[in-house]
């Protein structure tokens, strides 16, 4: 899971799916919940009423199947040692689950890629001015802390290897924007090393924009203001981040390629060509290195030079000073750089009726040190999920399409396992991927998700038949109540977990569901068991929850005569889109022929899901099951019509032309992204041909509707 997701206040924008409301408002929620009002009337979507029978009894068995005791079991057992992808403790969790899933009667396959990846051999860090004093680079983990010798340093994944010293120059949270400030004020960072808190973007974005400036180095420190003692009370104690706390985590540049960097869009198996390093797009070009805000302090509160701007203060108890000036330092970085596995754990369910497509769950079982929030909650979810089914389908239960269950590895690093499998099976899941469903993150208290608009009606539906541990109500009352009592908001999908490849590389239609709960322990050694026990999920209840409610979803999209897919509200969002876009000017190109052909899809997408739903509303005939299978096949191929071979003219690995991760942001969706950036670049001719495109993947999805009709 990777910093700045939209689920957590202590990540500051994409977090993994962790908090999207904070403690405060969530306390508010009133007694009386609005559950008879939203209930969704009329029968299940995509499914016959006698289909949807079964369906229910099915979703019921499913759902009394799941045990929180067994979540625990999965999740104490899985946090005993750190999960560093190529490490000991990583294999034994590989082992750990592939006899965990052979005890429920299924037959995993743990798929191994040969990633170029790096491997922290000395990390230092040296203020030399005004006093030479060696910063700490690993928490003060308590005596006895099992494995504590398996937590590697604080350290950047990617980072580039050597020795630098100078001056540092501070630049807030490392944002375009950051650096615009410190040039108006006519302060260059070249030659000197740039120190900025984490926080408002990508971290790997921070030292790509330094670069960028002529910095040899760069320090990323957690400021309390952002996650430690500012926003409450700090472990042990509390949840949030103590002095000595440090954020791991990548640099890769997964804006440009997430994956292997050597083999961006193909799978790193044996006979794929692959770049020289020095080739390679994704790979960061300064020493980098992160810092706990204790051991940041002492550099910070010796710094010289202007004061920085009001919004650049942080939770320190002194004036941030901008520098240059009095403070310097030396970053040594001894990282090697080798070929490692990365072991995918994967169990296939096989569909009755339709076992070529295919429903994907995935995870990441990878984590920075234990885990046990990221992402071994999300993982045990999936196990748990994988558990169920298996037992299921002992007792003769088997969905009508395939369910696909996926641990992935290497996330932290930068999306290995799921981009590197995604590229290996491209041909089988274009052409029969149902969708997919991410989890990264379901330790927590509180809701949220994110998807393509496709899924949000899904999505709605299934929050609705799982209660809600902590209130007592449905999740989606619960979400609804804490969304100010209006329908709650599905995110925009950018990037930054394992659905980046499957959406934004295939067009494979995706959605992240988890739970989350504030807190400022985020890639540190202290994301552990007793940290879950105590204040992130107590109970294991709404990891429980997650399983019953991504394992229903899954249920719902393999077993519907109509695939639940709504394109209809996704082209109405494009609409919106588009509108809101052109009104803010787009170099005197005109979007109205794009606007009227995103109109001609929602009213083809519209009849097609008209046609489906008369056929299906009063049971299906056999010449109704050939035409409906017409229909399935389209709604699966709308969201591939959305994607160009060729990519965004930026980033050509990046295939989706309604979304993608901003390239300043990383995390963060860019809708529109061609036009986005050619407006941006202030180049005309960019827009026109990013619009002709965009009108293009428009027109495609819409012949794809009406032809299925």
């Amino acid at each position: 899971m990777t910093d700045d997701k939209a689920r957590s206040t202590s990540k500051g924008g994409h977090a993994p799916l962790l908090l999207r409301m904070s403690i405060l408002s969530a306390l508010a929620l009133t007694a009386v919940l609005p559950s008879q009002a939203l209930a969704a009337p009329g029968q299940m979507a995509g499914f016959s009423p006698e289909k949807e029978k079964w369906q229910r009894s099915y979703e019921k068995a499913f759902a009394g199947m799941v045990s929180k005791e067994s979540v625990a079991k999965f999740s104490k057992d899985l946090s005993v040692r750190p999960g560093v992808v190529g490490t000991p403790g990583n294999a034994a969790n590989v082992d750990y689950a592939v006899r965990e899933l052979k005890k429920a009667g299924l037959k995993p396959e743990v798929k191994t890629y040969d990633v170029y990846m790096s491997v922290p051999k000395k990390i230092a860090v040296t203020q030399t001015y005004p006093q030479k004093r060696e910063l700490q680079v690993m928490e003060n983990l308590p005596k006895g802390t099992r494995y504590a010798s398996d937590v590697i340093p604080g350290y950047n994944a990617y980072s580039a290897s050597g020795t630098v010293e100078a001056e540092i120059v501070y630049a807030n949270y490392g944002r375009p924007e950051d650096f615009a400030e410190l040039e108006k004020r006519g302060i260059s960072v070249e030659g000197k090393i740039v120190i900025t808190r984490y926080g408002a973007n990508f971290r790997g974005v921070k030292p790509e924009q330094a670069e960028k400036r002529g910095a040899i180095g760069m320090l990323i420190y957690s400021d309390p203001a952002d996650d430690g003692y500012s926003k409450g009370i700090v472990y042990p104690d509390g949840p949030w981040r103590p002095a000595d706390a440090i954020q791991r985590g990548s640099i890769l540049y997964i804006f440009r390629y997430p994956g292997d960097p050597l083999t961006p869009g193909e799978p790193s198996t044996e006979g794929t060509k692959r770049l020289d390093p020095a080739e390679a797009a994704s790979l960061p070009g300064i020493p980098t290195t992160p810092l706990s805000y204790g051991e940041a302090r002492p550099l910070l509160e010796a710094m010289e030079g202007e004061e920085a701007p009001a919004s650049w203060q942080g939770g320190l108890p002194f004036t941030y000073k901008i520098g240059p000036g009095k403070t310097k330092v030396r970053i040594d970085l001894n990282i090697e750089y080798k070929n490692q596995p990365v072991n995918d754990v994967i169990v296939r369910i096989p569909g009755a009726k339709h076992p070529e497509q295919t429903v994907v769950i995935g995870a990441h079982r990878d984590a920075w040190a234990y885990g046990t929030s990221d992402n071994t909650s999300g993982w045990t979810t999936t196990l748990e999920i994988a558990r169920v089914l298996g037992e299921m389908v002992k007792k003769g239960w088997q969905p009508d399409r395939t369910i696909v269950l996926a641990g992935w590895d290497g996330e932290e690093y930068g999306l290995l396992g799921s981009v590197e499998w995604a590229e290996e099976h491209r041909k089988e899941l274009t052409e029969n991927a149902v969708a997919y469903i991410n989890m990264d993150g379901t330790g927590g208290q509180f809701f949220g998700a994110g998807g393509v608009p496709s899924l949000k009606q899904l999505i709605y539906d299934v929050t609705k038949e799982v209660k809600e541990p902590r209130s007592g109500s449905s999740i989606y009352d619960d979400w609804f109540v804490r969304s100010g009592r209006k329908e709650p908001s599905v995110e925009q999908l950018g990037s930054g977990s394992d659905y980046t490849p499957f959406i934004q590389h295939l067009g494979i239609p995706s959605m992240d569901l988890g739970f989350g709960v504030s807190g400022g322990l985020y890639h540190s050694a202290y994301d552990n068991q007793d940290l879950m026990d105590r204040f992130i999920d107590p109970g294991y209840e709404h990891q429980a929850a997650g399983s019953q409610l991504v394992g229903i979803a899954a249920l719902r999209l393999a077993n519907a005569e109509v695939i639940p897919l709504q394109y209809s509200a996704y082209a109405a969002d494009v609409v919106s889109l588009l509108e809101e876009f052109a009104s803010k000017g787009t170099l005197g190109v005109d979007l109205a022929l794009v606007i009227a052909q995103a109109r001609e899809w929602q009213a083809a997408s519209t009849e097609l899901e008209s046609l489906a739903q008369r056929m299906i509303a009063d049971g299906v005939t056999a010449e109704e099951q050939s035409r409906l299978e017409q229909v399935n096949q389209a709604l699966m191929k709308q969201e591939r019509d959305l994607i160009v071979s060729e990519g965004l003219p930026s980033r050509p690995w990046y295939k989706h032309q309604i979304w993608a991760p901003g390239l300043t942001t990383g995390y963060a969706a860019q809708p529109l992204p061609a036009l986005a950036e050619a407006v941006q670049a202030g180049d005309a001719a960019a827009v026109k041909q990013a619009a002709d495109r965009l009108a293009a993947v428009l027109k495609k999805a819409t012949e794809t509707a009406r032809a299925a009709q």
